[in-house]
């Protein structure tokens, strides 16, 4: 009963960083151009959609859902976190402007987080995996 779904997670804190250093750079850029005020603010907007593609293409990193008859792993990149039924509370999935937080609570532990994308993504397995985890053992919450 392995499955295998793969979901357009990113890095929350590497978007972040882009988001805002590219807004600030195309800010302190456009100080330098020698328009008027209400000029230079209209061209800061409209960079706006292509400082958010940029953001998004520098952070995304692709995660891979495994689920088997007793545990969920969760693979990005390199790092592998695998999560037992039995040290799962329950799993939410939350809607957000652009995608999905997966939050993760554990009974002992802090919550584990990953930030699904849609955003200038192609599409990913996200309703197959939300009707996988609707047949796991474990509670699982949609919102």
């Amino acid at each position: 009963m392995t499955q295998t779904f793969t979901i357009n997670t990113l890095h929350r804190g590497k978007y972040m960083c882009c988001f805002f250093g590219l807004l600030f750079a195309v800010g302190g850029l456009s100080a330098l151009v020698p328009f008027q005020e209400i000029i230079k603010i209209i061209l800061v907007l409209a960079a706006i959609p292509g400082i958010l593609y940029l953001s998004v293409k520098i952070s995304k990193s692709p995660s891979y859902w495994t689920l088997t008859a007793d545990s969920l792993q969760v693979t990005i990149r390199t790092k592998t976190s695998t999560y037992d039924f039995n040290d799962i509370d329950h799993i939410r999935s939350l809607t957000r402007s652009g995608g999905n937080l997966y939050v993760i609570y554990r009974r002992k532990k802090s919550p584990s987080r990953y930030w699904r994308n849609k955003l200038f993504q192609s599409d990913d397995d996200n309703s197959l995996l939300h009707e996988a985890l609707l047949q796991c053992p474990v509670e699982y919450y949609k919102f």
